[in-house]
């Protein structure tokens, strides 16, 4: 999934409910399909952006809920993935996901941001912008468990009110992109914090191996995000929504 001063951020489309195949990827890409390499403006902090670009009327999913922030497509088939609320964002009703974490819900647009999770003990609240081109789309949500664990590990915290982002950078292959430092973006204070090594989180040094960058404790909005792996490969991605008290899941790759 790509960006640059575009806007678009998709979610996971898989073949089947449950575990991810090996080589399922995010992809982030403008309404309509194509690679997100065109410029085309799209902005996906509205839950109705893709509306003039079409779109189909109902979006397949499956919940999936993240144990490892590391792992954010391993979806275990677990109780926790039942009845969990799915809605777009601002919409105060939705769909609730079955025994096996699959949920259709009525969503108009060719860009949805899902909201998932809200409400529920076990877990965090997660928005997660898709992709609405009739493919299965995997939801991921981390157990409160993961995610106290995570920000803990970071020596941060989260002020109440505030969210996060969770950035996947991939290289041109679609394997995690390692080295890739972004830059703190307006508005926040903090990071952003590194998969370095397992268990940590740390500051500096840029994404690990599995890619990812953490960008915490943000008050909600919308962000740009910027970085790159010091070798002219570059990251580009926004504007990207924050929620209060929700983590974003985002997938981005890098550019020449």
């Amino acid at each position: 999934m790509k960006m640059i001063a575009l806007t678009v951020l998709t979610l996971l489309a898989v073949p089947a409910v449950g575990c991810a195949a090996p080589d399922d990827d995010w992809v982030v890409r403008p309404p309509g399909g194509g690679t997100g390499s065109n410029g085309q403006q799209v902005d996906a902090a509205r839950p109705d952006a893709g509306d003039l670009d079409g779109g189909t009327g109902d979006l397949t999913g499956v919940v999936c809920v993240v144990a490892d922030l590391r792992a954010p497509d391993a979806c275990p088939a677990i109780a926790t993935a039942a009845g969990v609320l799915v809605r777009r964002l601002g919409d105060a009703t939705g769909a609730t996901s079955d025994a096996s974490g699959r949920f259709t819900l009525a969503a108009p647009g060719a860009v949805v941001i899902l909201d998932v999770g809200s409400g529920a003990a076990a877990l965090a609240p997660a928005l997660v912008p898709v992709d609405n081109d009739g493919a299965v789309v995997h939801a991921p949500v981390p157990t409160r468990a993961a995610w106290a664990a995570t920000v803990a590990a970071t020596g941060a915290v989260v002020a109440p009110g505030n969210g996060s982002i969770a950035l996947y950078v991939d290289t041109s292959a679609g394997t995690p992109a390692a080295g890739v430092a972004l830059d703190l973006p307006a508005g926040g204070a903090t990071g952003p914090f590194y998969d370095r090594s397992a268990g940590a989180w740390t500051a500096g040094g840029g994404t690990g191996p599995a890619g990812v960058a953490l960008v915490i404790d943000l008050p909600p909005g919308s962000y740009q995000l910027e970085g790159g792996d010091g070798a002219g490969h570059l990251v580009s991605l926004g504007p990207v929504p924050v929620a209060a008290d929700a983590l974003t899941f985002v997938r981005a790759t890098l550019t020449p």
